[in-house]
């Protein structure tokens, strides 16, 4: 197994702190391998060291100045280093290349959503018109509609969201009761906190880790070599 494969496999576990180790012994020696510092550059981000994974973004778009998932990636990696300008750049930027990706709009969304709710709901309304069923976005909307007092506007997306999934809260509710009466004095478990329920930057936040997030990182390791 290569260094390469091996800092791969770790990242797959989650031990990011090995993967970086492997990674790095790896570029030593193959210090333009761009599969190697995509995923050291997310490791680095999942540990926290936003500058370096910048850097590692940075290094690969010399090569592939016009690829949306590097840009994308390296302005979530500017935004978690606090520098929104930047993240905005490398965010409308990935817009303009990939415009029918709605993962484009609902990430750019997250950090629109700071200091530009309009920009960031019409940014949202944009993914849902291209993933009519992309739950993490209907509800994210919903969050911000309710955060700006819509609140007829935001049940309506929750439910919507909520039906993709197929969570029926009043069926949930029912349930509860239905065991509360049964074991009389039993203490009941609360219901699972569902999306709505959350505070609005947590609840967005998995715009960044979610099933479409995965996809995306593998789509871009298979191709990247082919944009060379």
């Amino acid at each position: 197994m290569t260094g390469l494969e091996k800092g791969k496999a770790l990242f797959e576990k989650q031990e990011f702190e090995g993967a970086i180790k492997e990674l790095t012994e790896f570029l030593s020696k193959n210090n333009n391998n761009a599969d190697a510092l995509y995923t050291r550059a997310i490791s680095y981000r999942k540990t926290d060291e936003f500058e370096k994974s910048i850097q590692d973004f940075t290094t690969i778009l010399e090569r592939l100045p016009n690829e949306p998932t590097l840009l994308c990636d390296r302005g979530i990696s500017h935004f978690h280093n606090k520098d929104i300008p930047s993240a905005m750049k490398d965010m409308n930027k990935a817009v303009e290349i990939d415009p029918e990706n709605p993962y484009r709009y609902s990430s750019r969304a997250y950090i629109r959503s700071r200091s530009d709710i309009e920009g960031a709901m019409a940014d949202y309304e944009k993914a849902i018109e291209l993933d009519p069923k992309d739950e993490i976005s209907l509800n994210n909307l919903g969050l911000l509609h309710e955060n700006a007092g819509r609140m007829k506007a935001a049940k309506k997306n929750y439910k919507k969201a909520n039906t993709i999934i197929g969570y029926d809260p009043d069926k949930r509710q029912e349930e509860i009761n239905k065991t509360d009466t049964t074991n009389n004095n039993k203490q009941v478990e609360e219901p699972e906190t569902t999306d709505n329920n959350l505070s609005l930057g947590k609840a967005i936040l998995s715009v960044f880790t979610t099933k479409s997030v995965r996809n995306e990182y593998f789509q871009f390791v298979k191709g990247i070599f082919k944009k060379k």
